[in-house]
């Protein structure tokens, strides 16, 4: 995985606690959010798969990515987190490359 910057680390962590209520420190290691999530998906699969596979999908997540980590015999939590963990760096990454700036003066209407 790509380094990142403070700012994107930031809103990951904000993103992640916030849409998966997942209590995470101020400074935390990708590996430490990886963990939190992988806790939280085996949760929700346990009690309710069907928010997960709500969750899942409003993440925008590819389903045949989806099918695949729970096709294999180990580590399917963990490879769900690192699926929600990528996406969601990849959407926060997209907002801030593509984020609009103010239209010079001379194009200003």
């Amino acid at each position: 995985m790509s380094r990142m910057t403070n700012n994107e680390q930031i809103e990951l962590r904000e993103a992640l606690a916030q849409s998966f209520d997942i209590a995470l420190p101020e400074r935390v290691s990708e590996e430490q959010i990886i963990a939190a999530l992988t806790f939280r998906v085996d949760q929700l699969i346990a009690a309710n798969p069907d928010q997960l596979f709500s969750m899942l999908y409003r993440l925008d997540i590819f389903e045949w990515k989806i099918k695949a980590a729970l096709a294999s015999e180990v580590d399917v939590t963990k490879k769900i987190a690192v699926l929600i963990y990528e996406r969601q760096l990849e959407k926060i990454i997209s907002r801030q490359r593509f984020k609009s700036q103010p239209p010079d003066d001379d194009l200003a209407w």
